[in-house]
């Protein structure tokens, strides 16, 4: 078994008192009951409000903490908020972690998101580098080095799936950017506002033939 290290993430581990106490980011103000679904539902929302589809995101709710012990051990604790962490954590470090790269996952896709295969490859980099940058998690597959603290990523989740659907559309049909609305779903692409849907778009190349100078 991997030791589990005091910095996981957004997480710590507080280990002085009788018991570990897993704290998220901030100073603490609330101690959440040792339950994994009270912890997985505080978790879930953002300090807006706002559902984190992706659990490694870096917008972990501030300001609380759960004691861990026998009614929630620190290993449940920490997978309640980043799920197969842990297993992740020790399969990287024994060397036995399978990986699944983008193209790999892209290329099985059906129904509404087998048009996410038509992502060029300055697209897909595009993609990984806006979402994963944002996640905790690193994207081993994409040949990243995994620091100390940080958690090895396997494969590609389905939101990063779910980016490049939209962002193969956009590169046929580009659309009008939109100002940043910050209550806009996180994984809402589709919808103008949404922050990462701005930043692919402001970062996208003009569609050649477009002058782009002022003059």
């Amino acid at each position: 078994m991997t030791a589990i290290p005091d910095h996981l993430g957004q997480l710590t581990v507080d280990r002085h008192g009788d018991a570990p106490i897993l704290r998220g980011p901030g100073d603490p103000s609330i101690t959440l009951p040792p339950s994994e679904d009270a912890l997985r539902r505080h978790t879930r929302l953002d300090d807006s409000g706002r559902y984190r589809p992706l659990s490694g995101a870096r917008t972990l709710a501030a300001g609380w903490q759960v004691e861990t012990g026998e009614a929630l051990p620190l290993e449940r604790a920490i997978e309640a908020v980043y799920p197969l962490a842990l297993t992740h954590l020790r399969l990287h470090a024994e060397g036995e972690l399978p990986l699944v790269t983008l193209d790999d996952v892209l290329s099985r896709q059906t129904g509404r998101y087998e048009h996410a295969a038509r992502l060029s490859h300055s697209g897909r980099n595009r993609a990984i580098r806006l979402l994963c940058g944002q996640c905790v998690r690193i994207p081993v597959w994409d040949g990243r080095a995994c620091t100390p603290g940080a958690i090895p990523c396997p494969e590609p989740c389905s939101v990063l799936v779910s980016l490049c659907r939209e962002a193969a559309l956009w590169e046929n049909d580009p659309p009008s950017p939109a100002s940043v609305v910050p209550h806009v779903a996180f994984a809402a692409f589709d919808e103008p506002g949404n922050e990462l849907r701005e930043a692919f778009l402001a970062d996208m190349p003009p569609p050649p033939g477009r002058n782009t100078s002022s003059g």
